[in-house]
């Protein structure tokens, strides 16, 4: 029965720290897609959100890598890869705006 609760504390920490990673991912995605659109008047922001990944992902995918390994579960898995993807937007930014707009 004390197996029976570790791995269910194991198992809700693991999905704590995957949920809050895929909170982060979530959130900064509504902004990026917010500075794209322009559907709320954030001007204080300006280029934060498409900035922000590259300083805050690293930080967020520690907790959902420690919760794969807490608990191997989708939450985890999925907040790794979509983690990634963030990381990679304000790298392909520019790219993508000088092969449309030109140099």
């Amino acid at each position: 029965m004390d197996a029976t609760v570790k791995t269910t504390k194991s198992g809700i920490i693991g999905g704590i720290l995957g949920g809050i990673s895929l909170l982060y991912v979530i959130i900064n995605t509504l902004l990026i897609l917010n500075f794209f659109t322009g559907l709320i008047a954030a001007e204080k922001l300006q280029g934060l959100p498409i900035i922000a990944p590259i300083f805050l992902v690293p930080l967020m995918i520690v907790p959902a890598i420690i919760g794969f390994f807490i608990k191997k579960d989708k939450l985890c898995l999925w907040a790794i890869i979509l983690n990634i993807i963030l990381f990679l937007v304000p790298i392909s930014y520019p790219v993508i705006g000088t092969l449309v707009f030109g140099p």
